[in-house]
């Protein structure tokens, strides 16, 4: 074996245009499109759109808040505010979540 030839290059994943300029192929999905359809349809793991996190952010404070205004006006300053503020924040956070579980399910993939 005098000579060997070197192997063949893989397919590329670049195409020429007209004017023989190469441009990368756009990817339909990445890995971070197939996380999230996990995230979306099977679940048991974190959830990592950012604004799905902000919604759910908002609405436990706004939950949190609520809570803790009808605990200034049932109970006692400390206590009626710390147990509403508590009651709002588990409220909101069951309530945010099987929201955005159901937009989950429903969001085209």
């Amino acid at each position: 074996m005098n000579e060997s030839l070197p192997p063949p290059l893989p397919p590329s994943t670049r195409q020429s245009d007209a004017d023989g300029h190469q441009s990368a192929a756009p990817s339909t999905r990445g890995a971070d499109a197939s996380y999230n359809l996990l995230a979306d349809k099977v679940g048991g793991v974190p959830n990592v759109r950012k604004k799905d996190n902000l919604y759910q952010a908002a609405a436990i404070g706004a939950f949190l808040i609520l809570g803790a205004a009808i605990g200034w006006f049932v109970g006692e300053w400390p206590q009626g505010v710390m147990l509403g503020g508590l009651a709002g924040l588990i409220a909101g956070t069951l309530i945010s979540g099987a929201v955005l579980t159901v937009i989950g399910l429903c969001r085209k993939s």
